[in-house]
């Protein structure tokens, strides 16, 4: 029988938490699914109806056996220089930690590969360097799993046909014939950016060679607004690096810098410094957010206003005029002068404008204004005045010399040479250009419609495409060549602050492919040169006079070079360049304000597929969103008010219509539309959609083919980032209900929890006046935790006990600890289907809550439009009196000496009591074979596609080779029929353990040093959010966080004692803002 948990009453005043608009309406379907002993669709057998159990995409790259290394597992030949210990000394099945970096557009990060028998397994960050400090982010964590996908591209292709690499290598040395002859004449390149000191030494010697060559960057989000104004406001070669530890308040105009996608590890790490209050007399940042739909920034925010995204720069000029009356700063004074705002566009809250500009005025040097990569140059340029303005530049905004080509050409240009008929030879290194390429980038001469780039792709005779996968791009050139992951190849990178790092293989190329610098130094038409030697020879100009083999050693030992200077510019900002720019009228042209009927359509990158470049990856397909709790699609998100007034639920289908101003041979105009499903999302702006791209990629691998919906149908040259009627060529923008539903796969009401203070938060000023009020929560003089316990638990009497802390007001949901546990711990994905009935394997979820007033008049349709956003990790809490263990009936869960509840896989017959007694919801239930079932032919099933192998006991189970690479050998895997969940990552304790007693010899002392290890979780964690050690040691880092007095545990009442805790949230608002008696929850409040 289920226990029933006796929680205190809700109080009916102050403020509520809530994860869904379901939650907070309490309608009798949520109430039904929050009592139900187990997720939907539990009890179906094998033997039910096949299209009640089906399954959708079961990724092929995350199931394996478990198991040690296979025969295809190679280390590479040339030879590498580890980050602990020599090669000599390697143990088989033991772990050797090298140093790398993951090349990103943004700039790379420093890695540290964990590999066992010559393959690598797991990545963390590279402690030695101030970028990561040992933290890592979703995409890096995920990125092992690619490298062992089996959809990944295994052969050269000519024409269409089965190739190889001497094929290849003939037809190079041929077109290089042809080309020199004519010194690069109608030789184009189109790359990613990667930061790569030797590629940028390999174009230059290519041009040395092919003089009249093109060279061309293209990222689908990477504006080149940023760079641009960059270079008008501080010259050429420069980058600005932000310094959040200095800054006391800082305002993001639709800049998400804690999304580490768009900003970087360094940012987030030094931001978060700033958000820690270890006693109630420290001090914290400030945090003003203007943004359109809910971010992770915005949801740190002290402050956050819903604006339209076409409405940022009207916000920005008022808030520099502001800013400007109190300065009178002359550079800031020209600039605002020179643009005017015209009539219908947004009003903004005065005394909101006010007092957020009198905030940052009175912080001289230590403020700090932010806009997004998304916003026009001119904003950028705005916001570079007004940083200039507050006396930032030096102080919180530091100008750095940063190396660029200038001779880098748009994808704008290219199409144009292209289409004009002047590229005769391209070759594509990385990216999918006929997927994410903008709509109609150029004109065509005779009929003069837009083209697309799979038009102009076909226009040039000799395209060479280096893929990761057979793609649409593949498709449509003449030469595919496999590319090699970054875990398999040699190079450099820099990261965003311009540090120089080196990137080495852990393992040689599974499948044959090359790297770009490989198949640069081809065309070059040198011998045959090994990775390393292209690297060395780069790194010889900046190597430090002596024996460079030694440097050479600790470049590759430590992942970076710590002889080359970061180089900072003095120079201050150029306003007079800026105002001259401003004046350009197609610079400055502020949008309508969006309205019901004609709303605004904002296109951004996805937090789980970036750009739709990790589309094939299932950890990140099943990854919830970190707002919307969305896994395995995308989906246009809108306010609860205007989906009211299109009459729209999650779910429904919508179609986008965007009409342009562009006529087609019959003189009507051309339209561009999507059909997409809504999701009804609260902080929303009104009148205003979000789409993520990256979904609905036609040809890729088996997990990412057609998943979601492809938004860059959506987006043109001209509007690549909002898409507002009468702004650049659209006429109109219309959403129309189709009257379809459409299955998404949603986990915000997956594992809910009953119970009070879940979540506790307050104000700082309140924090300084109660420091307790952890403690004061509704119901706390009812509770019953003070009667004895009738179990007898075995004693904990170990010298080292273990627990955790999660510190809530640095946590910022970007599931990097979902991931990394993912990644360590052998978790399967379950596919959309699954996950939709509630049978997700992760250990760790996020639960985001939402904070609100209270009441609210859900008959009328009163949904809260404005509401906070707390997220909470939540994982095993390891319960002394735990619930699961007292009714499991054959001890397959139990305690061990050091406080852990463990699990005894093979003791366990699945009866599935201790989930339905667990109060946290954290234990998960295989109700397949997920990790022995290969991806087979796959079945349709109604509305799901659904894999044969699932069908019966019969067929064949195994996975293909290359995937059992992945998993960890220290972790079992677990199979049908057993509950998993949370363990502490108890085998990097024993790890620990067996290295303490060797470490001991004689001695009787064999405890583990203090704080020399940590869980997956933990040391993912960009922002240390989670602490994990020695509960016994009062001075480790785990025991000092749970004395202080924001402390506290879950559902305390229920005396189940959990080792587990939580540091409360505080909110550091402006008391002079409009908003400020809304922002923050303390307990108290919520008592009254």
């Amino acid at each position: 029988m289920k226990r029933v948990f006796e929680h205190p009453p809700e109080p009916l005043t102050g403020k509520k938490y809530w994860r869904s608009l379901g939650e907070l309406s309490d309608t009798p379907e949520f109430r039904e699914w929050l009592e139900r002993e187990f997720p939907a669709g539990a009890a179906q057998l094998e033997g039910d109806d096949w299209s009640r159990r089906g399954f959708l995409k079961l990724m092929g790259a995350s199931m394996a056996l478990a198991g040690f290394g296979l025969n295809s597992c190679r280390r590479p030949e040339a030879h590498l220089v580890p980050f602990t210990k020599s090669v000599e000394w390697t143990i088989p099945g033991k772990f050797l930690y090298y140093a790398t970096a993951m090349p990103r557009r943004t700039g790379a990060i420093p890695l540290i590969a964990t590999t066992v028998d010559g393959r690598p397994i797991k990545l963390e960050g590279n402690p030695l360097h101030p970028v990561s400090g040992g933290a890592t982010d979703t995409f890096a964590q995920a990125s092992v799993l690619d490298l062992y996908d089996p959809a990944r591209s295994k052969r050269f292709v000519e024409r269409g046909k089965p190739s190889d690499l001497a094929s290849f290598r003939a037809y190079i040395d041929k077109l290089c014939s042809q080309v020199a002859v004519k010194s690069g004449d109608g030789l184009a390149f189109l790359v990613e950016e990667t930061h790569s000191p030797t590629r940028e030494r390999l174009r230059a010697e290519l041009e040395k060679i092919f003089p009249k060559m093109r060279w061309c960057v293209y990222e689908p989000l990477l504006s080149d607004a940023e760079n641009y104004a960059t270079q008008v406001g501080f010259g050429a070669n420069t980058r600005l690096v932000p310094h959040f530890e200095r800054a006391d308040v800082v305002l993001a105009l639709d800049s998400d810098f804690l999304d580490c996608g768009q900003g970087d590890l360094a940012s987030v790490r030094a931001f978060s410094s700033r958000r820690r209050v270890s006693a109630a007399k420290d001090t914290m940042n400030r945090l003003y957010v203007i943004e359109n739909r809910f971010t992770l920034t915005g949801a740190m925010a002290d402050h956050r206003l819903r604006c339209p995204a076409s409405q940022i720069s009207v916000f920005a000029h008022a808030l520099a005029g502001k800013i400007l009356a109190a300065t009178k700063d002359a550079g800031l004074g020209s600039l605002v002068a020179a643009l005017k705002v015209p009539a219908g566009t947004a009003t903004f809250d005065d005394r909101w404008l006010s007092e957020a500009a009198n905030d940052l005025v009175a912080k001289p040097g230590a403020s700090l204004v932010l806009a997004g990569p998304n916003q026009p140059r001119v904003v950028q340029l705005l916001v570079y005045a007004i940083n200039s303005a507050l006396k930032n530049f030096g102080a919180t905004l530091v100008v750095r010399e940063f190396p660029r080509n200038p001779k880098t050409s748009s994808i704008l240009q290219l199409a144009a040479d292209i289409n004009e008929g002047r590229i005769s030879q391209l070759f594509i290194l990385g990216g999918d250009p006929v997927y994410n390429a903008h709509r109609g980038l150029v004109s065509d001469q005779s009929t003069k419609l837009p083209l697309d780039w799979a038009d102009l792709q076909k226009k040039v005779p000799e395209i060479v495409r280096l893929g990761y996968y057979e793609d649409a791009t593949s498709a449509l050139s003449r030469w595919h060549v496999p590319a090699a992951h970054y875990l398999e190849s040699w190079g450099d990178a820099l990261t965003a602050d311009c540090a120089y790092l080196s990137i080495q293989p852990m393992i040689l190329p599974l499948f044959g492919g090359l790297s770009e610098i490989e198949l640069m130094n081809m065309l070059l038409g040198v011998p045959k040169v090994e990775g390393p030697e292209l690297v060395q020879e780069t790194f010889r100009a900046t190597a430090p006079p002596g024996d460079f083999q030694t440097a050479w050693s600790r470049f590759l030992r430590d992942g970076f070079a710590t002889h080359v200077p970061l180089r900072d510019r003095t120079a201050g900002f150029n306003a007079t360049a800026a105002t001259a720019l401003a004046q350009t009228p197609e610079l400055w042209a502020p949008r309508p304000a969006p309205a019901p009927g004609s709303p605004e359509i904002v296109l951004i990158g996805s937090y789980a597929m970036d750009d739709g470049r990790y589309i094939n990856n299932g950890w990140l397909q099943e990854l919830p969103d970190p707002i919307t709790k969305l896994t395995w699609d995308n989906a246009a998100l809108m306010s609860p008010g205007f989906a009211k007034s299109l009459k729209v639920e999650t779910g429904d289908l919508v179609q986008i219509t965007i009409t342009e101003a562009l006529r087609d041979a019959n003189s009507q105009p051309i339209k561009r539309e999507l059909v997409i499903a809504a999701v009804v999302s609260p902080g929303h702006a009104e009148n205003s959609i979000t789409i993520p791209l990256g979904y609905g990629r036609k040809k890729t691998g088996p997990i990412g083919e057609e998943a979601g919906f492809n938004a860059y149908l959506l987006r043109t040259a001209s509007n690549p980032n909002f898409i507002v009627a009468d702004g650049k060529g659209i006429e109109s923008v219309r959403v129309t209900k189709v009257g379809k539903k459409y299955p998404l796969s949603i986990t915000q009401e997956h594992f809910s929890i009953e119970g009070r203070g879940l979540v506790r938060e307050a104000t700082l000023e309140h924090y300084r006046e109660d420091n307790e009020f952890v403690k004061k929560i509704a119901g706390d003089d009812e509770l019953p935790h003070r009667l004895p316990s009738l179990y007898s638990h075995p004693p904990m009497d170990a010298p080292q006990q273990w627990g955790m802390t999660v510190d809530l007001n640095v946590c910022t949901g970007c599931s990097a600890c979902v991931i990394a546990c993912q990644s360590e711990n052998n978790i399967p994905i379950v596919g959309k289907l699954q996950a939709g009935h509630g049978r997700s394997m992760h250990w760790i979820r996020i639960d985001r809550y939402y904070a609100s007033k209270k009441p609210f008049n859900q008959d009328n349709g009163d949904w809260p439009e404005n509401p906070e956003i707390v997220h909470e990790p939540m994982m095993c809490q390891h319960c002394e009196n735990a619930p699961c263990e007292t009714v499991c009936p054959v001890n397959a869960t139990v305690h061990s000496e050091d406080g852990l509840n463990v699990m005894a896989y093979n003791r366990c017959i699945g009866t599935r009591y201790c989930a339905n007694n667990c109060p946290f919801k954290v234990r998960r239930f295989n109700y397949f074979d997920y990790n022995q079932r290969p991806v087979g032919k796959k079945k349709i099933a109604g509305e799901f596609g659904i894999y044969k192998e699932y069908f019966a006991p019969f067929t064949t189970k195994g996975a293909p080779d290359i995937v059992k690479l992945q998993k960890n050998p220290n972790v079992t895997v677990r199979m049908r029929g057993v509950m998993e969940k949370c363990t502490f990552c108890v085998q990097r304790i024993e790890e620990a353990k067996i290295a303490a007693h060797v470490r001991a010899g004689a001695s009787s002392d064999t405890r583990i040093p203090r704080d020399s290890f940590t869980t997956a979780c933990a040391q993912a964690c960009p922002t240390e959010a989670i602490v994990f050690g020695d509960i016994k040691d009062p001075e480790s880092r785990v025991s000092k966080m749970k004395q202080q007095d924001r402390n506290y545990r879950l559902l305390e009442y229920l005396n189940v004692n959990t080792r587990t805790s939580y540091l409360a949230r505080i909110r550091n608002p402006n008391p002079k803002m409009p908003d400020a008696a809304n922002v923050g929850v303390a307990s108290p409040e919520e008592k009254s």
